[in-house]
């Protein structure tokens, strides 16, 4: 704009009407190049079991296959009996995926032509071909697979966990406080992505954490082990009860207690439960102090914007 008011100051005025349409037409798009992006919505049903999220998606155009939505899970994840079933190409040569658990179960690179979840299509999505038979026997029925970051990357996406709905939508919605409560209706935390959403804006007993946000976690808190000696929580480990979850690779052995204080955003929460992973169960490298699961957000409205690395937690 400051180029064409330039231009336009040098005139004579007897050019002025001349020059005004040219200006007009330099300085404003048209409305094909510069229509703004208008907000639209897909919204998707879910069932909350055993506190993970479920969906009824197909592949392939074969289905409905019930789904877990995880953004833990990089790539999606599809049971290699579902992948024989519709026809997928799995690599030749298996290699140990990563996740929870202490057993072997290899993964095997392949692709999802096509996912159709609710009004939802998406092409091409990479995957891993699993067996995911112990998570099916957790959730007491078969799952299909995963849809975790490679359908999820990109996108926005609101997770509303008291009306158990999913929503994508083109324009992330605001989070707005009303000024005259005395606690936030929500809060926002920035996060980058490297394998797992990676948030700051997150304390243990005071202390800031990197912190994990997993829509495939059934807990309340997790801790890895090492960001126990980090965080002081040795204490807290020694008063914790023995505890056990069911990861892609099989049974995770863990403690589970509580710490004196998690705040989350605006959000603080007094002696919470927490998740202690035992060392050897698969979590020893994780690049995340906290992990916070479905337990924990489920009381929430949940959006995760992929586009700008930003989450936000509003009540309903």
């Amino acid at each position: 704009m400051e180029l064409c008011e330039d231009w336009l100051m040098k005139q004579s005025s007897a050019l002025l009407s001349v020059v005004l349409l040219f200006a007009f037409a330099c300085c404003v798009r048209s409305p094909v190049q510069g229509a703004a992006i208008e907000q639209s919505v897909i919204e998707v049903p879910f069932e909350f079991i055993h506190d993970s999220i479920v969906v009824q998606a197909s592949v392939n155009e074969h289905g409905p296959f019930w789904m877990l939505l995880d953004t833990g899970a990089d790539p999606s994840i599809v049971d290699l009996e579902t992948a024989n079933n519709v026809g997928l190409k799995l690599a030749a040569k298996g290699q140990q995926g990563s996740g929870g658990g202490t057993g072997v179960n290899p993964a095997y690179e392949t692709v999802l032509p096509v996912v159709q979840l609710g009004g939802l299509r998406a092409a091409n999505v990479d995957a891993l071909g699993m067996n995911l038979s112990k998570l099916s026997s957790a959730l007491g029925r078969p799952v299909g697979g995963v849809l975790g970051y490679s359908f999820l990357k990109r996108r926005i996406v609101q997770i509303d966990y008291p009306s158990r709905k999913v929503r994508f939508y083109t324009i992330a919605p605001s989070c707005t406080s009303d000024a005259n409560s005395p606690v936030p209706n929500c809060t926002t935390l920035r996060f980058r992505y490297k394998d797992d959403i990676l948030a700051t804006g997150v304390t243990v007993n005071g202390k800031r954490v990197i912190t994990n946000i997993d829509t495939g976690s059934n807990s309340y808190f997790q801790i890895n082990p090492a960001a126990v000696d980090k965080l002081g929580l040795s204490g807290d480990l020694a008063r914790a009860h023995a505890s056990s979850s069911v990861g892609f690779n099989g049974e995770l052995k863990n403690r589970e207690g509580t710490v004196r204080n998690v705040t989350v955003g605006t959000i603080s929460v007094n002696e919470p439960t927490v998740v202690f992973f035992g060392k050897g169960m698969g979590m020893d490298k994780e690049p995340w102090d906290l992990r916070i699961g479905n337990k924990f957000l489920k009381d929430y409205v949940v959006t995760l914007d992929f586009q700008r690395g930003r989450v936000t937690l509003a009540v309903p």
